[in-house]
């Protein structure tokens, strides 16, 4: 069970569902921003998270191993 922090939220999420919603491609650059939701049965919350970077392209596929397995674990507590 993961908990997660994010400082614009004065709340700690507890056991989200996780869905990548959008994906931002800065195809100059070969860096991707994704909207992701995290859901509970209590909140909603919406994040966005920069930084994934790729060589000649993408799929979704590494979209959301880079969501879960580096960048949500820099926000678990």
């Amino acid at each position: 069970m993961a908990t997660y922090k994010f400082e614009q939220f004065n709340v700690e999420i507890i056991n989200p569902t996780v869905k990548v919603v959008n994906v931002a491609d800065a195809i100059n650059e070969k860096t991707c921003s994704v909207d992701v939701v995290l859901s509970t049965d209590t909140a909603t919350f919406g994040v966005n998270l920069q930084g994934f970077t790729y060589t000649d392209t993408w799929t979704d596929e590494e979209i959301i191993l880079w969501v879960n397995d580096v960048e949500l674990p820099k926000y678990e507590i």
